[in-house]
């Protein structure tokens, strides 16, 4: 049971929990954007926008931690 608490506090798990909430973010956005009409965004754009907002969290987390 330790073990799998010392794994889901590792800085994988961290990593992975970081990005994926910034490639929900730019998922949100790009659909919310989209139904008002401001963006038509495609698939491929809200992926590269959602893996640099995960690149940007994780330099931000670094300097954090």
């Amino acid at each position: 049971m330790q073990s799998l608490i010392n794994f889901l506090y590792s800085n994988r798990v961290k990593s992975f929990l970081w990005r994926s909430g910034m490639m929900i973010l730019a998922y949100i956005c790009a659909t919310v954007a989209g139904n008002l009409g401001m963006l038509d965004l495609s698939a491929t754009s809200v992926t590269v926008i959602g893996l640099i907002l995960g690149e940007v969290s994780k330099a931000i987390n670094s300097k954090i931690a």
